[in-house]
């Protein structure tokens, strides 16, 4: 179990122990993660806003291409970095190597290769860095003077106010709402030219553009707890209680009547966080590189929904799909509602949330 904690000097939110890069590396070539990209026209515009004759950009990490496809539209010359490392004894490497790129070391080198560059942008990698203060230092090895870094991150407050426990990942060492970003980016010996939120369904997304000041940041008295976590930390056990109780009534006598459907990190983290996998009779998704595993902590294996249309006993379908397709599977899964299938959502976020009434 992942264990989460709120730094009392800071208030941000991490992991006390983040897993070594060997246990998280993939052991399948198909998993890849997508970030949102529909504003990255707004904020190309902001960041050339700052630094209008940028001329060079580098991008590190693998969310990088569609913003520097924009900036390259705009006139300046992208360099995406690439990740050097092959795939060894059926490990594939993704993030748990991007975030050990973040490392003065390795970017000094990268520095004497490729050179500095104007703007640098860091879009959903610093989460995953154990030391992002660390990270974020390293980041001045390949920035010209006066250049501009750009830190992207996925926005922690939603999720913590509606006490939504499937979010929690183990590649995420940090968790971070405006005032940690805002936090990290002057203790890493910057200065925030603009702090921007972009909206999204269940999490928005924080950029801040930074630029590198001389000066030593100064001393900060610790601020202690803060009232989002420790809510958010003391509801864990009641609601996981109320939780199975409740799926335990809808899962029947032979636990064979509810569906999972949209299996990826979030359907998984809701099974095992709450300790609720042992009650779905099906885990369904229509991605073809996922059927026949079994999800970790699940004793069913991942079937199409041609298999879950076909199964009478199921009587409630849980969603772990982005809210802007649920309508879509609404549509395909049809039959089922006719027939008086109960559809929820496993984000607490939404109306229709399984756990909706169970958070106080």
């Amino acid at each position: 179990m992942l264990d989460i904690a709120e730094c009392e000097t800071c208030q941000l939110v991490q992991l006390r122990e983040v897993p070594a890069p060997d246990l998280l590396r993939p052991r399948v070539p198909w998993i890849r993660y997508r970030e949102p990209e529909a504003h990255l026209d707004a904020l190309t515009d902001t960041l050339l806003g700052f630094r209008p004759a940028t001329q060079t950009a580098l991008g590190l990490g693998p969310f990088e291409q569609p913003l520097l496809s924009r900036l390259a539209a705009r006139g300046v010359a992208p360099v995406a970095l690439e990740l050097d490392i092959p795939a060894v004894d059926g490990c594939y490497p993704y993030l748990e190597s991007w975030q050990a790129a973040l490392d003065d070391d390795h970017l000094a080198a990268r520095a004497a290769q490729l050179g500095t560059f104007d703007m640098v942008s860091c879009r959903y990698l610093v989460e995953h860095t154990p030391d992002p203060v660390q990270a974020l230092r390293a980041l001045k090895r390949v920035l010209n003077p006066g250049g501009v870094v750009l830190i992207e991150v996925p926005d922690s407050s939603k999720f913590l106010a509606a006490r939504d426990y499937c979010f929690l990942w183990e590649e995420h060492s940090c968790y971070f709402v405006e005032d940690t970003l805002r936090r990290l980016a002057e203790v890493s010996g910057y200065r925030v030219l603009a702090l921007l939120r972009y909206p999204g369904a269940l999490e928005d997304a924080l950029a801040a553009v930074l630029t590198p000041v001389d000066a030593s940041p100064a001393a900060a008295s610790p601020l202690g707890p803060s009232s989002l976590f420790q809510a958010y930390r003391d509801n864990f056990a009641s609601i996981r209680t109320r939780l199975r109780t409740r799926l335990t009534a809808l899962a029947g006598p032979g636990r064979d009547q509810i569906a999972l459907f949209g299996i990826g990190h979030h359907a998984i983290m809701f099974g095992n966080a709450f300790d609720v996998a042992d009650l779905f009779a099906l885990a369904v998704d229509d991605d073809r590189d996922k059927g026949g595993f079994f999800p970790p902590g699940f004793s069913v294996p991942v079937i199409g929904s041609d298999r879950l249309l076909a199964d009478e006993r199921i009587t409630t379908c849980l969603f772990a799909v982005a809210p802007h397709i649920e309508g879509k599977v609404r549509e395909k899964l049809a039959p089922l509602a006719a027939r008086g299938v109960q559809f929820r959502s496993i984000y607490a976020a939404l109306d229709n949330a399984i756990t909706k009434d169970l958070v106080s």
